[in-house]
């Protein structure tokens, strides 16, 4: 009996190989079909290119969506950090990621550029290079990421140390030296359009030639959306218009980039809140604005492109309000020298975009000055 068993099992198992083959071969192309089926459009339509590193390095024009699928890159931009081109098709090219080491990089190439145009080189004039960001706490915000990589060789904070005072920031100009670099990085705090600007911005373009800025990024939104500002829209286009014109003569000689104001959180609140003055539909009407009348001018330049990544937190802060707690940070001089903004702990801080999205911002930042001195 146990012989007989013994060779039925024998004559079995090349039945059971078949079956269980055909098992898996069928298993394997239902999930073919049902990949295919569900996500061919995706892939069409995302064409993955070769491996990053074998990519082009993105250069010109990172600042303004109009040229690459920046909603793609913000969606995978933890792992991946290639751009698909709108314009030519089947193109990609890759981003760098910077740190303190190339940013110093981009900083010397930038100054060895000025030499050559000094016009008394004998002089030692200080800085070789300067950078302004203008406006209100979300351009702080991003003057803030931007030191993040500015080194502390020599770096002298003015004020010396930021006070903590009953505001929760210092509602003032800030500059940050480095001569070993020979650059200065500078805060403006210019939250509305005024006079005050634009003399500022005139004596720049016209006669200080001294202090003029070799680089500008600024934007002044959200404080013309505020009852207390008076919540004018018409007249802040009008002054965008006077604000252009001015602009576009800086922008002859150095360049001006215009940051638009980032999608906010909506929340629900008292009439008279802050929020109830600044929503998405009011921000979407202001950055059309800024938009329309700044393509006016062709050499400033519109900072959107960033835009996915602040719409990304937004989408996050649905799902999950809390964020780090980090600790506060205040500029000052010293040993231990921290240079940050005031933390922003959860999505009830509406209007200010959080830590990961601007990090991110700021990397684009970065590629779109230095890619084209370090790389081309």
């Amino acid at each position: 009996m146990r012989c007989y068993l013994r060779k039925l099992c024998r004559r079995s198992l090349p039945l059971v190989y078949i079956l269980f083959f055909y098992g898996f071969l069928r298993g394997l192309l239902s999930s073919l079909i049902l990949s295919y089926s569900l996500g061919s459009e995706i892939v069409a339509d995302v064409r993955i290119p070769k491996l990053d590193r074998n990519l082009p390095i993105c250069v010109h024009n990172l600042l303004n969506q109009s040229d690459y699928h920046y909603v793609k890159w913000a969606r995978t931009s933890f792992n991946s950090n290639h751009l698909l081109s709108k314009t030519k098709d089947d193109y990609s090219c890759r981003l760098m990621s910077y740190k303190i080491k190339q940013a110093v990089r981009c900083f010397d190439v930038q100054v060895e550029g000025t030499a050559g145009r000094d016009e008394n080189p004998s002089v030692d004039t200080f800085p070789k290079i300067h950078y302004v960001f203008i406006g209100d706490s979300r351009i702080r915000q991003q003057f803030f990421y931007f030191l993040k990589l500015f080194p502390d060789y020599d770096r002298i904070t003015n004020p010396v140390e930021i006070p903590r005072n009953a505001l929760p920031f210092h509602h003032g100009d800030v500059d940050v030296d480095s001569r070993v670099l020979g650059v200065r990085i500078s805060f403006k705090w210019r939250p509305v359009i005024n006079d005050t600007l634009f003399e500022m911005i005139h004596d720049w373009a016209i006669t200080n030639h001294t202090e003029r800025p070799n680089w500008v990024l600024l934007g002044m939104e959200i404080y013309h959306m505020l009852q207390q500002y008076g919540a004018d829209h018409q007249l802040y286009q009008k002054k965008l218009a006077q604000l252009g014109t001015i602009l576009n003569k800086l922008a002859n000689v150095s360049q001006v980039i215009w940051l638009n104001q980032y999608p906010v959180v909506e929340l629900y609140a008292k009439t008279g809140a802050k929020n109830t003055d600044i929503h998405v539909r009011k921000v979407d009407q202001y950055n059309k604005a800024a938009r329309r009348i700044l393509k006016n001018f062709k050499n400033i330049k519109l900072w959107d492109s960033s835009n996915a990544l602040a719409e990304e937190y937004v989408r996050g802060c649905l799902i999950n309000r809390e964020r780090e707690n980090p600790d506060p940070f205040f500029v000052k001089n010293g040993k231990d020298q921290f240079i940050n903004c005031k933390p922003y702990v959860n999505c009830l801080d509406f209007v200010h975009t959080g830590y990961v999205a601007l990090s991110s911002a700021t990397q684009l930042l970065y590629n779109d000055i230095c890619n084209n001195l370090l790389y081309q």
